[in-house]
């Protein structure tokens, strides 16, 4: 209650702000809502002081109504682990898509769902949002059924990770070049000669997965290169751990070993040292995605420097861009990945 005497501040309002700056109302709601056509540069900063002074907050609600928008975007990860969000890759990609929906007023709703139950999801069967992201796992029947479920409800859709689906309608796909990062990779790989190699995968059917197998196994292919598969929980170190072990026991040492990550990658340098190895020398090992740990190998690895990042960004983009114009500009978003030289091969 306001002290006996003491005005109560009524709450700043736009008109308020549009009086201060000396500019209409409508132009206070393109500041604020991030448009930039019709309001100069001057104008921008006149406003944006006027609303920091006056502490002006908009009326999220009412514009919501106003718009018929709920000011959210949903984000399902098909993960049968319940610590999806430990993945370094996962965890960048949710932050850049969250950090740049923020920026123009959007907030992020996250669901992890078990494979097979995407359509028990609250996401799917409330949809309280503007624009539903997808990252799909399981072979790739799988992942357009599940495409095909979200983009059912008709609200646009942007799939991570995954090769386009022509006929899906109101779809984005934002992905990485992860088939041309670990042909460059194996490329690289071959400066040793190889006539055998092990690659060690998550035993989880993530598109990006595929795409990484993929590029190795064709540039091996070219050049009589054995490629062995070595599938192992990838969130757990003793798991990795323990399947490098079971396989050098049965086939032996491989003269490099492929980590479908860089986590994968140092978890083998491990098991190697144990066994008296040196890498690179005895055993080049190469790792994928470049995070800011990877810093920590001895040696340091080659891998390849993720876009994960990135990809959120581009994806918030691109739907934010959708929901202005009421169409997705550019449907299938490829960003190119970088190799980056360590002392592993």
């Amino acid at each position: 209650m306001a002290k006996q005497g003491e005005q109560k501040r009524s709450r700043p309002t736009i008109h308020g702000v549009a009086a201060r700056a000396g500019v209409s109302t409508a132009t206070v709601s393109k500041v604020v809502n991030g448009k930039k056509t019709g309001v100069s540069a001057e104008t921008r900063r006149r406003v944006e002081a006027a609303i920091r002074e006056m502490g002006y907050r908009p009326n999220r609600i009412g514009r919501n109504l106003r718009t018929q928008r709920h000011g959210a975007v949903g984000l399902a990860i098909v993960d049968p682990s319940p610590r999806f969000l430990a993945d370094p890759f996962t965890t960048n990609l949710v932050a850049g898509l969250s950090n740049h929906l923020s920026k123009n007023d959007f907030g992020l709703l996250l669901y992890g769902v078990l494979p097979g139950r995407l359509a028990e999801c609250s996401l799917i069967r409330i949809s309280q949002v503007d624009a539903i992201c997808l990252n799909p796992s399981g072979d790739r029947a799988e992942r357009i059924e599940s495409m095909r479920l979200v983009a059912g409800l008709g609200q646009p859709l942007v799939v991570f990770q995954d090769q386009p689906v022509p006929d899906l309608p109101d779809a984005c796909f934002v992905r990485q070049d992860d088939h041309g990062g670990s042909a460059a990779i194996a490329r690289e790989l071959l400066r040793r000669n190889p006539r055998r190699a092990a690659m060690v995968i998550t035993d989880i059917q993530w598109p990006a997965v595929e795409n990484r197998v993929a590029g190795v196994s064709e540039v091996f292919a070219d050049h009589n290169v054995t490629l062995d598969l070595i599938p192992c929980d990838e969130t757990s170190a003793v798991a990795i751990t323990d399947a490098t072990t079971r396989y050098l026991d049965r086939n032996g040492i491989p003269d490099v070993i492929v980590g479908q990550n860089d986590q994968i990658a140092i978890a083998a340098i491990q098991v190697l040292r144990s066994r008296g190895l040196r890498v690179p020398e005895d055993v080049a090992v190469s790792g994928f995605n470049a995070f800011p740990f990877t810093g920590l190998a001895v040696p340091p690895l080659t891998t390849v420097k993720s876009r994960a990042y990135e990809i959120g960004v581009t994806a918030a983009g691109a739907i934010i861009e959708r929901l202005e114009s009421g169409i997705f500009s550019e449907t299938d978003h490829l960003l190119p990945l970088e190799l980056v030289h360590g002392q592993s091969i």
